[in-house]
């Protein structure tokens, strides 16, 4: 099968702690550029946070989008436009919050209308106060917002597991909302993001694939997580890392290295044949 177009998660996939990507991982990505490969970032991160590994990739330079917030925002870096979004109403946004408090769990929530700003439900908990120092963003106390007349991309939620579980029964039982497991976190805690109804990786590669006229069996998609699980399966070829968990290594067609041995590169070679 030639391969037109490669779909990469970054955290835990592409890119290692403090956005290092090895050598090899850079190299093959550049490679499979230059001979006319569409890499596509397919994230969860935000498109700001995404701009320093596209960089670093060279991606911009071939005017390809990125897909952020899990599939909520594809963007064009070049022109500095939004190509396509999908966000929770404002309504939907209340609500959330009003589950979140009556649950007992951290909320962090991004704004729509301020690249620069986040919603949060506490300023005491210890996911809101990393999120605040990671993405750099300035946090606003939701129930400290006169007439809140905003939308949001993502929700992060982060609590003892019971009261999680619980928002995440109350959401569901209400809502068609995407929900995926944010991270390896202790026995006792849980981190989820959800995204809105209609927002999922899978959907924005899609997207991309049209509108380069690029088939389902010509796409190659790679991750670790639960929010990579539809774009695994849905990908011609769904490729998953070394360090996934076991249930997304069940999904996908395959298992390539660990993301800190360049397993991004290593699957590249093997089905590019770039050697």
């Amino acid at each position: 099968m030639a391969y037109k177009l490669i779909a990469l998660d970054l955290d835990g996939t592409t890119v290692k702690r403090k956005n290092k990507i090895s050598k090899q991982n850079v190299k093959t990505i550049k490679w499979a550029l230059q001979n006319d490969i569409k890499i596509i970032i397919a994230t969860g991160r935000s498109i700001k946070a995404i701009k320093t590994v596209a960089d670093k990739l060279g991606i911009i330079n071939y005017d390809l989008p990125v897909i952020g917030f899990n599939g909520g925002v594809i963007y064009d870096f070049l022109n500095n436009r939004i190509i396509k979004q999908n966000s929770f109403s404002t309504a939907e946004a209340q609500d959330v919050f009003t589950i979140a408090n009556k649950n007992k769990v951290q909320l962090w929530a991004y704004s729509v209308k301020d690249d620069d700003l986040a919603y949060v439900n506490t300023n005491r908990g210890l996911m809101v106060k990393w999120m605040s120092w990671h993405t750099k963003r300035k946090r606003v106390l939701y129930n400290k917002v006169v007439n809140f007349n905003d939308e949001i991309f993502k929700f992060v939620v982060s609590g003892n597991k019971p009261n999680v579980l619980a928002f995440k029964e109350e959401i569901l039982a209400k809502y068609q909302f995407n929900i995926f497991d944010w991270s390896y976190v202790s026995k006792s805690k849980l981190n989820l993001e959800v995204s809105p109804l209609n927002t999922d990786k899978k959907d924005a590669v899609e997207y991309i694939a049209k509108m380069y006229d690029i088939k389902q069996e010509e796409v190659i998609a790679m991750g670790d997580g639960s929010n990579d699980r539809e774009m695994l399966k849905w990908a011609g070829l769904g490729i998953a890392m070394g360090n996934a968990k076991q249930d997304i290594k069940n999904i996908a067609n395959e298992v390539t290295h660990h993301h800190k041995k360049s397993g991004v590169a290593r699957a590249i070679k093997k089905h590019l044949n770039n050697k």
